[in-house]
């Protein structure tokens, strides 16, 4: 079991126990996180980072978007470029350049002399930390000064938003430091996050950003002084290490486990009691079912797991499983046999290629002629019909939807 408790003795913080921007909801939400990751740390059940091919490739688009603004050149002049990170290698492609291409536009229309991939020291809120920004700049407009913070997520898989980013506004601390304090009017912190929503935005008042810094300096003192608490939420626990400790962490757990047990009426936790399900616990228990699935199906896999190893957790057991799916051994021998006796029947009529795979093919590019009036024709034909209505936090930058029933129908 993890060496979790709800409070933590006093352990100064220290050049890797890694306040970074990046990780500043964790750290700052859950403060007792960062004790217990440096101490695991030091006892080698928590090792480096380990690289991915997703996360080469987010290496591979910060390289070829600095290059870009650095040296004025555009993403398609890389198209074709072997680039290795994290040890891999990535081929840059047209579909990398053009999802690259409007963020770095934007940046653009804004200054011809940005501050690119700036390390920036955040000191005077954090001692002894600091960041990379991606990109930072001043404008100047008529008698209003700007002072802008861009920051490239290439990840497809989780969107970030711009509303409420902690990471960014430690960078436009670390940024207005580095540019020596100016007086500015107003902040904008922009999220380019061309695979999962595009440009995303949000504007902030110097004051507002600072007060954010005084906020930060007050929760290092706390962690400083062993002042903690371990306090999970969905932000807080998303790429915290210690979730693959062996165990996980129990005090998640134990949050996770009394919201299942309220939403389950067969479920009960000794020396809990159960909360109705209205207003705020069922919205609470709603916006984090896929943790509590997440949670479960990975206790599931470690509870087969000891199982297979022949130390099955008290009151189960593996068995064999139910048949897979019947297949041909030999595809082209079956293909044969069935063409010789049923024909054309033997094989499933023929379908049109998905939307992406048509834009691939017919779409014209920066390095391919593409079918130009193909993919115009094809876009006056083209349609998508409206999204189902989803529930999401209050401050989502989409409108409220709310459907009235019409009581003078029958009038």
């Amino acid at each position: 079991m993890s060496p979790v408790g709800h409070r933590e003795g006093r352990f100064r913080v220290t050049a890797h126990a890694r306040l970074s921007p990046s990780g500043c909801d964790r750290w700052s939400t859950c403060t007792a996180s960062v004790a217990l990751i440096d101490k695991l740390h030091l006892e080698g059940e928590i090792g480096d980072r380990e690289s991915s091919e997703w996360s080469a490739e987010g290496t591979v688009a910060h390289e070829v978007r600095e290059m870009c603004l650095k040296f004025g050149l555009d993403p398609h002049h890389f198209v074709g470029t072997v680039i290795s990170a994290d040890g891999f290698t990535y081929t840059v492609d047209d579909e990398m350049a053009g999802h690259l291409q409007p963020g770095i536009d934007w940046v653009r229309q804004h200054t011809d002399r940005p501050n690119v991939e700036i390390r920036v020291d955040v000191s005077s809120w954090l001692p002894g930390q600091f960041g990379t920004c991606d990109t930072g700049w001043l404008s100047h407009l008529l008698s209003t000064t700007i002072l802008y913070i861009s920051d490239l997520k290439y990840g497809a898989g989780v969107p970030v938003d711009a509303v409420g980013t902690k990471q960014l506004r430690i960078y436009g601390l670390g940024i207005w430091e580095f540019l020596g304090r100016p007086k500015v009017d107003k902040v904008v912190l922009n999220i380019d996050q061309p695979r999962a929503g595009g440009m995303k935005f949000w504007e902030i008042t110097l004051d507002e950003l600072l007060a954010f810094g005084e906020e930060m300096k007050a929760v290092y003192a706390k962690i400083d002084s062993g002042d903690v608490e371990f306090k999970p939420s969905h932000k807080a626990c998303r790429w915290c290490p210690v979730r693959k400790v062996e165990g996980g962490c129990p005090v998640r757990d134990r949050w996770l486990m009394e919201m299942a047990a309220d939403a389950s009426p067969n479920y009960h936790i000794p020396g809990y009691e159960k909360q109705n399900l209205v207003g705020e616990r069922r919205w609470e228990i709603v916006k984090h079912a896929p943790d509590i699935r997440a949670r479960l199906a990975e206790l599931h896999e470690e509870s087969l797991a000891a199982a297979l190893n022949g130390k099955p957790d008290p009151g189960s057991k593996a068995v064999e499983g139910d048949l897979g799916d019947r297949r041909f051994k030999d595809i082209k021998k079956a293909e044969a046999l069935l063409t010789a006796a049923i024909g054309d029947k033997a094989y499933k009529p023929r379908e049109l290629i998905g939307i992406g795979e048509i834009e691939k093919h017919i779409k014209p590019g920066r390095k391919k002629p593409g079918h130009p009036k193909t993919w115009e024709a094809l876009q006056a034909i083209l349609d998508r019909p409206p999204g189902k209505p989803k529930l999401v936090p209050e401050d989502h930058q989409r409108p409220a939807l709310v459907r009235f029933e019409d009581d003078f129908d029958d009038v």
